[in-house]
């Protein structure tokens, strides 16, 4: 009976370590995946859209209303102008991250800003969710990004009319 207990209690700490290691390992994988995330924002902002373009597979997609662009050549394409805006800067910071229980993908949900580079009001803010893999080299790379601008604030208008 006393091998059969310690068996028993063998099992349920291998069990609680290996639940405990697979959950640090989750935290691990999710910090990896913010860091990569705050690095593209970085990135984007020393670079413009050179740093964007960086962060994405080679057959990553960006979504926006109506259209889908698939690849770095599109991807470019479309950001060229926005992010080549000298005047004005797109930032933005992640909130949470999310990974796979295998750990080779996972997605950041965050806020994103448009506004005038040398301060002031945004002139448009949203929110994001990016999905990331990792490569086979480590890095983690943006297999899918998609955006959504908040509604306009309603006009004021005077009291009584």
């Amino acid at each position: 009976m006393r091998s059969y207990r310690v068996a028993v209690a063998v099992a349920a700490a291998a069990l609680a370590l290996s639940a405990c290691r697979r959950g640090s390992e989750e935290a691990i994988v999710r910090a990896a995946i913010m860091d990569a995330d705050i690095a593209f924002a970085q990135a984007t902002k020393a670079r413009g859209v050179d740093g964007w373009v960086e962060y994405f597979a080679d057959s990553g997609v960006q979504v926006t209303p109506g259209h889908n662009y698939v690849g770095k050549a599109a991807i470019r394409a479309l950001m060229a102008a926005e992010l080549g805006d000298t005047t004005h800067l797109l930032s933005w910071r992640p909130t949470s991250a999310e990974a796979s229980a295998s750990g080779d993908l996972g997605y950041t949900i965050g806020r994103w800003e448009w506004g005038p580079r040398s301060g002031g009001p945004p002139e448009r803010r949203g929110t994001y969710v990016t999905i990331w893999r990792k490569q086979a080299d480590g890095a983690w790379k943006v297999v899918l990004d998609v955006g959504n601008a908040d509604p306009a604030p309603a006009p004021k208008t005077l009291a009584g009319q």
